[in-house]
């Protein structure tokens, strides 16, 4: 098994998040940066427990 460096992934604090498009809970594209207009977000994401 591989040591993984969590803290080298993904954007550094502070640095903006990259552009994405994501499926919404009604399955319509949301463009993280369009549909916040400028205002701050927080992105969380999880696994679901099915694997």
């Amino acid at each position: 098994m591989t040591d993984v460096d969590f803290a080298s992934l993904g954007p550094a604090v502070g640095e903006p998040f990259p552009g994405v498009i994501l499926p919404g809970v009604d399955g319509r594209p949301v463009d993280l940066h369009a549909d916040r207009a400028g205002r701050p977000a927080l992105v969380v994401f999880y696994r679901s427990a099915r694997w």
